[in-house]
């Protein structure tokens, strides 16, 4: 069977409760975005928190030198769930580092946003 695809789900356990039954078993499903609970099936539905990107995290850290978890999720107002997605991305680009909790531009990272402001501006 050549050419079959998989319509297996991609899960990942997100840190909230699930409102009807109270259980601490609840996935986010990464094809729609949604919130799940694995135990009695409801789907949770979340507030809708702003929008994060690359450039929005790396103008903070260039502005602040190292911030920590909740203080770029603070200084972005992106969930949890959001920031993380878009964090673990530029980790694997190169473009942020991890020190003791705390997150930094590196130097690819650095040269990648002012490439970006660059093009913001025109130049």
């Amino acid at each position: 069977m050549v050419g079959i695809m998989s319509n297996r789900r991609s899960l990942r356990f997100a840190k909230t409760t699930c409102p009807v039954c109270g259980s601490r078993e609840v996935a986010r499903d990464d094809h729609k975005g949604d919130l799940l609970c694995t135990n009695c099936g409801h789907i949770i539905v979340r507030t809708e928190t702003r929008a994060v990107g690359k450039f929005d995290i790396a103008q903070h850290l260039k502005r602040n030198g190292r911030m920590d978890f909740e203080s770029l999720r603070h200084a972005t107002g992106a969930s949890e769930d959001k920031l993380f997605g878009v964090v673990r991305s530029m980790e694997e680009m190169g473009l942020l580092s991890e020190m003791q909790g705390q997150y930094s531009l590196t130097k690819k990272g650095q040269r990648w946003y002012r490439q970006r402001l660059g093009q913001e501006w025109g130049y």
